[in-house]
């Protein structure tokens, strides 16, 4: 079985005057991630491909998760950042992924709504019960699909095996 994992970026600081793009994490973006990161071990296989969009909140994310999974920088050698997932269509997302997770088992995808939402329920047939009407923030998506590896089959057959989120692991969240 092959695993994608798709992820929405950490809750973003709001308070500045920065570009979108350059937003970095506020505090509580920060604590979601260490809760993502910690219930996160239990459920996944250590990811062999990170496609991660360049946005400054994405990309803190993914290192402030998975930096804890690797040892020796080796999480910037198999990470690719891809801007479509910030500024691209749902059919370039897709297309992106096909190309991109060829030949690799476990590959985990961070970005941005609405496009997340729109790309779990294509690349999905099973299981559509478990999703959120709306990906929040540090939400995190599994779907398995039968192949062993990814190959260049548009994702077709995706079953959702589950739907983390901070809030369900933190009461006063």
């Amino acid at each position: 079985m092959s695993n994608l994992i798709i992820m929405r970026h950490a809750k973003s600081d709001w308070s500045g005057n920065e570009p979108d793009f350059n937003r970095k994490l506020n505090k509580r973006g920060v604590l979601s991630c260490k809760i993502i990161s910690e219930n996160l071990k239990n459920k996944i296989i250590i990811p062999d491909l990170f496609i991660v969009s360049p946005a400054i909140r994405a990309t803190l994310t993914h290192k402030k998760i998975f930096s804890v999974y690797y040892k020796n920088n080796y999480l910037t050698k198999i990470t690719i950042f891809e801007k479509k997932l910030y500024e691209g269509s749902l059919i370039e997302i897709i297309q992106s992924l096909d190309k991109k997770c060829k030949g690799y088992k476990n590959v985990v995808v961070i970005g941005h709504n609405p496009l997340l939402n729109n790309l779990i329920y294509s690349i999905s047939e099973k299981n559509h019960k478990k999703l959120p009407s709306n990906l929040v923030t540090c939400g995190t998506v599994i779907i398995k699909y039968p192949e062993t590896i990814f190959n260049s089959n548009g994702f077709k057959n995706g079953e959702i095996v589950d739907y983390i989120f901070p809030k369900q692991f933190i009461e006063s969240y």
